[in-house]
């Protein structure tokens, strides 16, 4: 019998960016919701930033019912396409290309180039499309979910923003380069996290530009501690093999599309990879303390579970490369090679086959961790 005098504890769920890549959620939270047959949602706190934000307020508006706001997420992911999120139509495309390469004698005769690469007015029409605030307030106000956590990147400020929205007690926050700030979170909070630089333009919120979450967020986990979380659930999009590969042939200078992917890397996983890193750490340290002593510390143990591909992405969208619109073909062929690694494809490419995938192997992986995520979970 649970001892009714001890808090509930809360479980947060982490997601973190990677554009196309957070398919890959979505087969773990389907996986998450067959294991756990929970009608309400397991996770009290959620979190994302960048594509992890979109999941993260698709799952945490559907707090009350997570197997529908699973099969829900799922069914949107897979009717996808490049289309979607950003318009591929050509001539648009190639007149925005053609301005950014004016950029400097457009800014020298006072026009300076502002906006992206891509135009995202299809990923806004879709948060605005699926974001329910109704059933967000109904999720905090039946106590179903604690808080839901959106950070985007000041551009102004140059710091990470955690916007939140959840129960009365949960207070601001602020630390080196990040802080928390209560608000009434909406698409466009959304939209921002998810606002890569280069590629989408920066969102306004109240007084400020910003970007997407990722980019000044260097302790991913925080906000979800923040918010109170006793245990998190973290899913990243990057396998855990840190092996370079050794073909034997001699290496070549990077292409401006090469070194472009490696910066998308960094930004979307560095940082949450080192963090998890430092929690697991912290952990153990705290494990060899008394428990007199750890009563007078502000540290605190925090379980964690971290959810990460079984295969290198880059493998499976170089598999699926031909699904890529031809303008958007054209336009990363013209920043490296032809056969690149396939690394930025592995970010920008919402083809449903290489959607599918990636949802199928988030599912498989996590099925396969089914017994650590019920050890997690436990008394959720």
């Amino acid at each position: 019998m649970p001892n009714l005098s001890e808090p509930v504890k809360k479980t947060a769920l982490v997601l973190q960016g990677g554009g196309a890549r957070g398919a890959y959620h979505v087969g773990a939270i389907k996986a998450i919701a067959e294991i756990t047959e929970r009608r309400r949602s397991p996770f009290k706190i959620v979190c994302g930033a960048s594509v992890g934000a979109i999941n993260a307020a698709s799952i945490a508006v559907a707090s009350n019912d997570f197997q529908a706001g699973a099969r829900h997420l799922e069914n949107l992911w897979r009717s996808l396409n490049s289309s979607s999120i950003f318009n591929t139509r050509a001539i648009p495309l190639l007149m925005t290309a053609l301005r950014w390469a004016m950029t400097p004698i457009f800014t020298r005769l006072g026009f300076p180039t502002r906006g992206g690469l891509l135009d995202c007015e299809p990923l806004k029409l879709l948060l605005q499309r699926e974001f329910n605030r109704a059933h967000l307030r109904r999720a905090i106000r039946t106590g179903s979910l604690h808080a839901l956590c959106i950070t985007a990147s000041s551009y102004k400020r140059g710091e990470a923003v955690a916007f939140f929205e959840g129960a009365k007690e949960v207070e601001e926050w602020s630390r080196s380069r990040r802080r928390g700030r209560r608000t009434n979170i909406t698409a466009e909070h959304i939209l921002a996290s998810a606002a890569l630089p280069f590629a989408f333009a920066p969102v306004r919120l109240e007084s400020g530009y910003y970007g997407d979450g990722s980019l000044r967020l260097t302790s991913p986990l925080s906000p979800a501690i923040h918010l109170g979380a006793d245990r998190i659930l973290v899913i990243t999009t990057r396998d855990g093999n840190t092996v370079p590969p050794t073909d034997g042939a001699a290496e070549e200078s990077p292409s401006i599309g090469e070194m472009a992917g490696h910066a998308l890397d960094i930004l979307f996983n560095d940082s949450l990879e080192a963090d998890h890193e430092r929690m697991t750490r912290i952990n153990q340290t705290i494990s060899l303390v008394s428990p007199e002593v750890r009563q007078k510390s502000p540290l605190r143990a925090i379980e964690t579970v971290l959810l990460k591909p079984s295969r290198d992405l880059r493998d499976v969208a170089k598999a699926h490369a031909k699904q890529v619109p031809w303008s958007i073909k054209f336009l990363l062929h013209s920043l490296g090679p032809k056969d690149g690694d396939g690394r930025i494809e592995s970010y920008l490419m919402f083809e449903p086959d290489y959607i599918g995938a990636l949802i199928d192997m988030g599912y498989a992986d996590t099925m396969n961790r089914a017994d650590a995520i019920i050890e997690l979970l436990r008394d959720s």
